[in-house]
């Protein structure tokens, strides 16, 4: 008689619960889109010299709409690295910092301050920057950490435009030279208008993707619960 009366209580309960209660919570996205960006330091680049290229290159990309969230991942921290630092996709980039350049193609080539590896499709997860170069080139014209902050920002461009995005101007031009590195030292390099709508918009659909395919896992995990 005690487990009939249980068992009417929770039915009873269960009709009684409101319907939103058992639907999904409302799919928002962030006022700007946001990418995360794991940062994997091979260079023992000094911490406030990182922390203040970081802090850089998040403004460069919040002046043309972008959220950006960096994470610092350190061989040093050995196990104790959080989870996302091994994580990776559309939304959440790698960027490697490398003690010397380890492609082969640009091994040779000291004016190639990092690369990006986006697919034919224009999608990538991981970049590097050469320390060792972007150091040199930083100390002889007195760059700080601006340097290191445009080469971050320029590579996570990459993976964010696509490897043919390259432009006359700005932060995603190919080549550095003395216009360029004065818009370095003082500060204002950046993306070009159409760039920072392109990337606004396909991280957009990238965070639409992500938040349909969280709620498709969810709705699964909901059917199976019943």
């Amino acid at each position: 008689m005690n487990k009939i009366f249980r068992t009417c209580c929770l039915l009873t309960l269960l009709a009684m619960t409101p319907i939103a209660f058992a639907q999904n919570p409302p799919r928002t996205l962030p006022l700007n889109p946001e990418v995360s960006i794991s940062v994997h330091d091979y260079a023992d680049v000094p911490t406030p010299l990182l922390a203040a290229a970081e802090d850089q290159a998040r403004g460069i990309f919040w002046r043309v709409g972008l959220e950006t969230v960096w994470l610092n991942c350190s061989p040093k921290l050995e196990k104790v690295e959080p989870k996302s630092c091994y994580f990776s996709d559309t939304t959440h980039l790698t960027l490697k910092i490398s003690r010397h350049a380890i492609n082969a193609k640009v091994r040779d080539r000291i004016d190639v301050l990092g690369t990006a590896y986006p697919d034919e499709s224009g999608t990538g997860y991981f970049a590097y920057v050469f320390y060792d170069r972007v150091q040199e080139l930083a100390q002889r014209r007195s760059l700080g950490h601006a340097l290191l902050a445009d080469v971050m920002a320029h590579e996570i461009g990459h993976l964010l435009l696509g490897s043919t995005s390259h432009s006359s101007s700005g932060i995603m031009c190919a080549h550095w030279n003395y216009e360029e590195l004065r818009e370095v030292a003082e500060g204002i390099m950046s993306f070009i208008p159409a760039q920072s709508s392109i990337m606004r918009d396909r991280l957009r659909v990238r965070q639409s993707e992500r938040v349909d395919l969280t709620a498709l896992a969810a709705d699964s995990r909901f059917a199976l619960l019943h």
